[in-house]
């Protein structure tokens, strides 16, 4: 396994390179326009009501990602509101395997939660996905030193976008 910076990379970051480079390249340079997401309030919301049940909430892992819940069987938990990113939420939970496995805890699995959709996706951090989380590592750092954001072609989920205003405008 290679040596990586992955310092100040978060699971966002992670999640935003497989949604759009552009998008990340905006978060990495601290542009950041969630707060005015109606999107991210209903992610934002369903985070926060469902699984109510789960004693253990919200674990932070050197303010580089917080883990949802983790269950009494260990198995970690991330909660999204759709399933419409499904591969970046993939990453993005694979992301946090990748990290606690730097930290030697042993877990290898996760589930991430569509409460609304009452369904559930297994995730398993394989060796296959450790070397493309290795290479998502290097290109989020590589998107974060170009001085200007990168071209982005307009995609049916811009119009959802939080960054929308500021990319096509």
């Amino acid at each position: 396994m290679q040596n990586l910076d992955h310092t100040n990379i978060t699971g966002t970051a992670i999640n935003y390179l497989y949604v759009c480079t552009r998008k990340l390249w905006f978060y990495q340079h601290h542009l950041e326009m969630e707060h005015t997401s109606e999107r991210v309030d209903l992610g934002k919301h369903t985070h926060e009501e469902s699984y109510p049940r789960e004693k253990r909430r919200e674990w932070d892992i050197d303010n580089l990602v917080k883990i949802d819940f983790v269950d009494k069987h260990g198995i970690l938990h991330d909660v999204k509101s759709g399933p419409a990113m499904e591969t970046a939420h993939i990453m993005q939970l694979c992301y946090y395997l990748y990290l606690l496995k730097q930290k030697g805890v042993a877990n290898r699995t996760g589930v991430i939660n569509y409460p609304r959709q009452r369904r559930t996706t297994e995730v398993e951090l394989t060796s296959e996905r450790e070397r493309e989380l290795e290479t998502a590592i290097e290109k989020v750092n590589h998107i974060a030193t170009l001085p200007t954001p990168p071209h982005a072609d307009y995609m049916k989920i811009c119009k959802s976008c939080s960054y929308q205003e500021l990319c096509w405008s």
